[in-house]
């Protein structure tokens, strides 16, 4: 066996390597220290413990020694339950010099409710703010049944501390008071997202106790014809106030209704009243709004301001009655002269006076006998006022006998032609109780009437303003129709075409008119077409939907009538379809004012529903028809839109067509007696 020799060599303990510490009293609050040994540190190191560790003083040893745990109630309202307060909590608040008769503290149930429920957010105060503060659990538990309390988050806080309140101007105008914007009336006006520069508008202190006291008040419409009232609120009465004291005057205004019809119209030119002219008055807004409120839907007639003028320089005259020896007046209106003068008619029309009209009234036909050959003679209530003036004579003989006896006496007269006629048109008659056609149409003059008289072919052209025309007597499509047929007919028959055309005449007003504007003239041919004026829309009294002015069944029993009518009169008919419309006008200055997408859809089916009716009619009536609307559109809209002068009216191409085309239909169709050559007439 081996054996070593071992040097003893000199070596210090493990303490060497752990000095003696002075560590502080673990007391929070004290300030005593205690001493800890190098060993001490050793023998912790070695078992594992801090080499550091927590000790009280032996001040506070001893102190802890005489405390002891209490138990103090639970500080939740309603808890009967108990928290344990320890020696050392005791120690250390004693240390800190904090109170601890009293202390505040939670049971361990309270503190585990605590626990669960957490910490809450709650919203922001400020009106606006999104974000929210912290409501601790702690609080939530001692005052369990309480509300959340109003508190700002801490962006908003930190906001109104950089805020100041302000002095601002009063809302009302003429007020020189101010108010006071606060801080918090600024923080809410910056969440809103406006800028502080432009604050709310509100009153003043004096302003409000104002306002306070007035009441809205309720004040009829400066309108006369209108019932309603408008609303003098309580603000504008405060506002008048300052501006003219206590005695202020109540304002004069409109109603809202009339307000927003008025501020919605527009003036509208208006045809004048009189026949042959083509000047306009303006229809106001104001007048409008007393017309709807009146329920007026027909547009008033009135003069335009040129006529005013003329009227105004015209006097009533004294006419001599036209009764041949009646040495009495009549009177000649200034209203009559003008409308006379407007028609063409220089000098003044032959009448009758009151006192002669009266007699005829009063004195009917008396049957007479031939004292010749016994014969009835019928004494007319002329004949009778004509012996009453001393002008004519008893009849004594009768018509035949009173023709022998000139025989005898005078030279045998040359016979006249057969196809020569004397016009006479009625001067009574239905169409007296109607203003628009009482008159004759403007294009029936006596140059025309002489014309018809001495024609071998005659074409009475009746209808609406489609027939009239132009207004230009030598562009309009009946006159080129004429001139046409004379170069067809000439040398050998002369041609006379009337144009009995007026502005919105329809066909029942035209069944009216048969009896002076065709009956009269023996013609060979009738041209008619009262479409566009039976088609004619107006609004109805609820102003939300546009009408006809007739019916599609009054149109039919008119166009009805008008047939029959014409199917006993020894002559021949045609009816023309009248050309497209455009409502929709893109030029403005040729679109009666008012005038919108719904009317103007609405004036294109009515138009369509009519001529459906038209068409009915003649089929079943066997009258001939020209398609001139079909005629118009052969080349599609927009050549047709170069044929119009406006929206409903053709140009003075259009006007060329038409007449081509009408000559045309006649001549082909053998509507008139015809020559051997053909018509050698050209479309535009």
């Amino acid at each position: 066996m081996q054996e070593y020799v071992v040097l003893a060599r000199p070596f210090g303990t493990l303490g060497d390597f752990f000095p003696d510490t002075d560590i502080r009293c673990r007391i929070r609050g004290c300030e005593n220290v205690c001493h800890f040994s190098g060993e001490e540190v050793l023998h912790n190191v070695a078992s594992g413990r801090n080499p550091r560790p927590e000790k009280m003083c032996d001040a506070c040893f001893e102190l802890y020694q005489k405390l002891e745990d209490r138990h103090i109630p639970c500080a939740r309202p309603g808890c009967g339950n108990t928290w344990v307060l320890n020696r050392f909590q005791q120690l250390e608040a004693m240390r800190q010099g904090r109170q601890i008769e009293a202390p505040k503290g939670f049971c361990p149930q309270c503190r585990q409710t605590m626990r669960d429920q957490g910490d809450l957010e709650v919203p922001c105060r400020m009106r606006g703010c999104t974000g929210s503060w912290t409501w601790p659990a702690r609080e939530r538990l001692l005052n369990p049944d309480a509300s959340p309390p109003r508190r700002m988050c801490d962006s908003c806080f930190q906001k109104l501390r950089d805020l100041r309140d302000m002095e601002v101007p009063c809302r009302v105008r003429g007020c020189t008071g101010t108010w006071l914007w606060n801080r918090y009336q600024q923080l809410e006006h910056l969440l809103a997202g406006k800028p502080l520069d432009r604050p709310s508008r509100r009153m003043c202190a004096a302003c409000f106790e104002a306002f306070a006291k007035l009441q809205d008040i309720q004040v009829p419409c400066r309108v006369r014809e209108c019932p309603s009232t408008w609303t003098y609120t309580v603000y504008e009465q405060l506002e008048r106030r300052l501006a003219e004291g206590e005695e202020g005057a109540t304002p004069e205004r409109m109603c809202p209704d009339c307000y927003a019809f008025y501020n919605s119209a527009v003036d509208r030119d208006i045809p004048c009243r009189n026949r042959g002219c083509t000047g306009t008055w303006v229809l106001t807004r104001a007048t409008q709004l007393r017309l709807k409120i009146k329920r007026v839907t027909r547009t008033p007639a009135r003069m335009c301001d040129a006529c005013r003028d003329r009227l105004a320089a015209l006097e009533d005259r004294e006419i001599k009655c036209c009764v041949p020896g009646c040495s009495r007046t009549w009177g000649y209106r200034a209203v009559d002269q003008l409308r006379d003068h407007l028609a063409g008619r220089q000098e003044a029309p032959g009448r009758r006076c009151r006192e002669c009209e009266a007699f005829l009234a009063e004195h009917q036909a008396v049957v007479l006998h031939c004292d010749y050959c016994g014969k009835d003679i019928q004494w007319s209530g002329y004949e009778q006022l004509l012996c009453e003036r001393g002008t004519f004579q008893k009849p004594t003989r009768c018509p035949e006998c009173t023709g022998q006896a000139l025989a005898l006496e005078r030279p045998r007269e040359p016979e006249k032609l057969e196809h020569h006629l004397v016009v006479r048109i009625p001067s009574a008659g239905r169409w007296h109780e109607d203003d628009l056609i009482r008159d004759w149409p403007p294009r029936m003059t006596h140059d025309v009437v002489d014309r018809v008289e001495r024609a071998d072919i005659r074409i009475v052209c009746i209808g609406d303003e489609l027939t009239y025309s132009l207004d230009d007597l030598d562009q309009s499509w009946p006159h080129l129709l004429e001139k046409r047929l004379e170069e067809h007919f000439a040398p050998q028959r002369r041609v006379a075409v009337v144009n009995a055309g007026i502005a919105f005449c329809n066909t029942a007003r035209g069944v009216v008119r048969i009896p002076r504007d065709i009956v009269p003239f023996s013609p060979h041919l009738v041209v008619f077409s009262f479409s566009l004026a039976d088609a004619r829309l107006y609004r109805h009294r609820d102003e939300r939907e546009w009408r006809p002015v007739v019916s599609q069944e009054e149109a039919l029993a008119a166009f009805e009538r008008m047939a029959e009518k014409l199917r006993r009169l020894p002559c021949k008919s045609l009816y023309w379809t009248p050309h497209p419309i455009f409502p929709d006008w893109d030029d403005e200055s040729t679109v009666p004012r008012g005038a919108d997408r719904e009317w103007a859809q609405a004036q294109t089916t009515a138009l369509e529903q009519i001529l459906r009716v038209a068409r009915q009619c003649c089929i079943r009536y066997d009258i001939p028809t020209l398609d001139v609307r079909a005629r118009f559109e052969v080349n599609g809209t927009r050549s047709a839109r170069k044929w119009m002068s406006n929206w409903y009216l053709h140009n003075e191409v259009g006007s060329r067509n038409i007449a081509t085309w009408i000559a045309e239909q006649i001549l082909r169709d053998g509507l008139v007696p015809l020559t051997a050559h053909e018509p050698d007439a050209e479309e535009e």
